[in-house]
Formats: structure tokens, C-alpha cells, sequence
């Protein structure tokens, strides 16, 4: 700041002019003449006096050498026009206007110095003032500059523009009719409502001022309106894409799901007519009708069972983490997914040789990153021969929980290898490309991380996501 104050201060403008020591030698001349005439017309002989006035005149008004100059030239000619026999005229006299003109000289040169400061001083004063507004006025964020009272004394152009009224309107107002005066103390967004019926999201921050014995404040407002919107846009986003991704994913089990839940249904009807049959003939069988019944309410349950586990799928609960058997995860992940791998008539293997312990997550979350990762396999192995998909989880020696979905299929495409989570990024021709993007947010919500590889003994694409160690044997609490 040292270095740039300098460079705006600048002196060029007090320099003397160079024209000075011709003013001052033509008061020097004009000296002269004066006593000469006043000798010559009037009889009146002041040697000295008109000689020491154009010192002390010139001296002050323009220092040193133009005091020298005039008393040079008027004391020379003093002597040369005066008469000797003059009480006043003589050595010792002019040995003490002499010296009484080299001290006016010098004095006049300190005068003209310190006026020459002064000057300077509030030269760059206002120059510095003309910045310093600038800086304020041009400066995108909105400042008030508070007095001790709570009084508003200034306020840039951000300002009016943000709180749309000029700045006049600002002087004298009372800061707590602006902004909450607690806001100023607390880092939370405040929320200020225009005359014009504007809401407006603040953050409102302070800084103390002190000049001379005035102490003030610098209340600096910054508008969070945009970024609040934009950030409850971005959240009813990401729940929309969360929504349709799931109804993407159901809309793809639509067929299979069908299938799935006529085939309870129609032995439910067999079951149930067998029953009615039964107790329909002249001497009804009791318990062949309990059996009927029995199974009737079996398949009924079943069908009732598959229908809410769908449901809490697509639900819009929020996630929250409990002790999950990740057997139990997997073999229900499994059921689910077999619907899909029935679709495309593939083998959906489950590995459950070292699933032996709980992971503590959002059981629905990661059922349905796996029912995904599934979906996806099955629909990579259309066309194929080999249709094999397979489910396996384990622990690493870190203790992170991993899980892997691989398939038979051809394997990801070599460039879509380092961008197949980016949103909208898909293989298919069908294909949102979000199912993906939101299964790497909900395991990195879980804390864990989702890739893909093709190091898989079926030779196709793998996918395989962990679940930290810290969350595993944890106690249930909410997310």
C-alpha cells in the first residue's frame, strides 16, 4: 500500500516557477526607481525602505534567491543613487540592512517551504480522497461505513443498487432498519425484504474503523439470493434425477415384475377355486379346503412381500444407516435381480462364501446401487452367448466392506472407461445416464467409492464399490 501511495503522490505540480528571480530582480529595479523618484520630486530620502519591502515581499512570496536577487539589485542601486552625506547612508548601515535582508531570505525560504508542504499535503489529500472514493464506489461489494451510534454516514454504489434507493437516503439512517442488527454478529444468512417486496438472502459481516479519536464501522454485505436459489435448484435436481432414476429402473423391471407377480396371482385364483370346489360338493372335504387356503394366503403374502419391498424402493424415505446382514443384503438384492437377468434369459450367481458380517449403511440405498449395477449387467448381455452375472462381496484387509456385480458381456467401451459416472453418460440407446452418476453419490455418501475394471473371470465388466471400515460394526443411527 506504501509503495502505491507513492506513486499516486506527486509534487511536480508545486514547482516553483522559472520565471521568479526576473520578478524578483524587476522588484529590485522598481525598488530603486522608487527611491530615486521619492528623492528627486518629492525631496523626501528613504534609502533603505522601498529596497527592504521589495526584499521582504519577494522573499515571502517566493524565498531565498528571489529575496537575494531583489536585495542584491535594490541595495546596489541604494548606493549608487543615494547621497553618502546621509545620516542613514554609511558602512555599518548597509552592513545591517544587508544581513537583515539575508535573514528575511532565509526566512521567506522556510515560509515558502512549509507553504509548499502544505500545499503538497492537500494536493495529494484529494487526490487520495478522489481514489479512495473511487476504490468505494467502484468497489462490487456493498460496504456502509457505520458511526458509533448506529448511524449510516456513507455507502457506495453497490449499495444503493442492492437496497435500491440512493445514496442520500442512506445518511442518517439507522443501521437496524436496514439489516437485523444481529446479523451483523452471527455468520447465517439473513433474510431482508425491499419496500419493493424483494427478499433478499444476506451475509452481513463487520470490521471496526478507528481515525483519530472517531471510531466507526465498515459493514460489508454480500447478496446470497442467486447461490441459495441455485442451490435449492440444484437439490430439487438432484431429488428429481434421484426419483427418476429409481422409476427408470422399476420402468425397466416393469415386464419382468409382471411376470413375477402374475404367476402368485394365478395360483392364488387355482388355489382359491380348489377351495371353492371343495366346499361346494355334497360332503365337503375340510381339510383339503384348509390346504387350499393355506397356500391361497402363502402366495398372497408373497405377492404382498414383493409389492412392499418395491415400495419402500421407490419411496421417497431418507437414508438412514443401520446393522445390515450383508447376506441377507445380497440374497435380497439377488431376488430382485434375478427379474432382470430373467428378462435377458442370463445364469445371476451369487457368491455368498465370505459374507459373513454386517455393514452398517442404508440397507435400500445399496440395494439399489446393486439392483443398478444388475440391470446394467443384464443389458450389456444381450446378443450374447454367455450370459452369466455375477453378485460376491468380502472384506478387504483394511476391513472395508467390498462388493462386486461382473458379467459375461463385451465389457465397457475404452472411452467411456474414465467417464462412465459422469451424469448423462450411457451405453444405451434408452439410457438416461444417471443410474450410474447416482450410484457413485450414494456410496460416496456412505463414505466408500464405486470403479470399474475389467479384471473379472467372466470376462466382461466389473463394478465394485466398498463401504469403509469405520461404518461397519458400528451402532444404528440416522444419517
Amino acid at each position: 500500500m506504501q509503495r502505491f501511495w507513492e506513486m499516486i503522490d506527486d509534487d511536480a505540480a508545486l514547482a516553483d516557477p522559472e520565471t521568479g528571480w526576473l520578478v524578483a530582480a524587476a522588484s529590485g529595479v522598481a525598488a530603486l526607481s522608487a527611491t530615486w523618484l521619492a528623492h528627486t520630486l518629492i525631496a523626501v530620502n528613504l534609502p533603505f525602505l522601498f529596497c527592504v519591502a521589495a526584499v521582504i515581499a519577494n522573499a515571502a512570496r517566493r524565498g531565498l534567491i528571489a529575496g537575494l536577487v531583489a536585495a542584491v539589485l535594490s541595495l546596489a542601486g541604494t548606493m549608487l543613487v543615494a547621497e553618502w552625506s546621509h545620516a542613514l547612508v554609511n558602512s555599518r548601515s548597509v552592513a545591517l540592512v544587508s544581513l537583515f535582508c539575508v535573514i528575511v531570505s532565509i526566512g521567506g525560504e522556510t515560509m515558502k517551504r512549509l507553504r509548499r508542504r502544505e500545499q503538497y499535503a492537500a494536493i495529494n489529500a484529494c487526490r487520495r480522497e478522489r481514489i479512495l472514493r473511487i476504490i468505494f464506489d467502484g468497489s462490487p461489494a456493498v460496504m456502509l461505513i457505520i458511526d458509533s451510534s448506529g448511524d449510516i454516514v456513507d455507502a457506495n454504489e453497490a449499495a444503493c443498487s442492492l437496497f435500491e434507493r440512493p445514496r442520500e437516503a442512506f445518511m442518517g439512517e439507522r443501521l437496524e432498519r436496514l439489516v437485523p442488527t444481529h446479523a451483523v454478529k452471527t455468520n447465517a444468512l439473513h433474510t431482508v425484504i425491499l419496500p419493493s417486496a424483494k427478499r433478499l438472502r444476506l451475509d452481513i459481516r463487520d470490521t471496526s474503523l478507528l481515525i483519530g479519536t472517531h471510531r466507526f464501522r465498515i459493514v460489508y454485505v454480500r447478496d446470497e439470493t442467486k447461490a441459495v436459489l441455485s442451490s435449492e435448484r440444484l437439490a430439487m435436481a438432484q431429488r428429481e434425477l434421484y426419483q427418476i432414476s429409481r422409476a427408470t429402473a422399476l420402468g425397466q423391471l416393469g415386464s419382468s415384475i409382471a411376470h413375477e407377480l402374475n404367476q402368485p396371482l394365478t395360483i392364488i385364483a387355482n388355489y382359491a377355486g380348489v377351495a371353492r370346489a371343495v366346499l361346494a360338493a355334497d360332503t365337503p372335504d375340510l381339510a383339503a379346503a384348509r390346504e387350499a387356503i393355506d397356500d391361497t394366503l402363502a402366495h398372497a403374502f408373497r405377492a404382498a412381500t414383493m409389492l412392499k419391498r418395491l415400495r419402500n424402493f421407490i419411496g421417497r424415505k431418507p437414508p438412514i444407516l443401520q446393522q445390515v446382514d450383508v447376506r441377507t443384503l445380497l440374497e435380497e438384492s439377488a431376488k430382485l435381480g434375478s427379474l432382470a437377468a430373467k428378462g435377458v434369459r442370463a445364469e445371476l450367481l451369487t457368491d455368498l462364501s465370505h459374507v459373513d458380517f454386517d455393514v452398517s449403511a442404508d440397507a435400500i440405498q445399496l440395494q439399489q446401487v446393486i439392483l443398478n449395477l444388475v440391470i446394467n449387467a443384464a443389458d450389456a448381455l444381450r446378443g450374447c452367448d454367455d450370459r452369466r452375472i455375477r453378485l460376491q462381496a468380502w472384506r478387504t484387509a483394511t476391513g472395508d466392506a467390498t462388493f462386486a456385480v461382473e458379467d459375461s458381456g463385451p465389457g465397457l467401451p475404452p472411452k467411456l472407461r474414465h467417464d462412465v459416472f459422469a451424469p448423462f453418460q450411457s451405453t444405451k440407446t434408452d439410457g438416461v445416464g444417471i443410474g450410474l452418476a447416482l450410484c457413485r453419490t450414494i456410496i460416496e455418501g456412505h463414505g466408500g467409492r464405486i470403479w470399474c475394471d475389467d479384471d473379472t473371470e467372466l470376462g466382461g465388466a466389473r463394478f465394485l464399490f466398498t463401504v469403509p471400515h469405520t461404518a461397519i460394526g458400528g451402532t444404528t443411527h440416522a444419517a
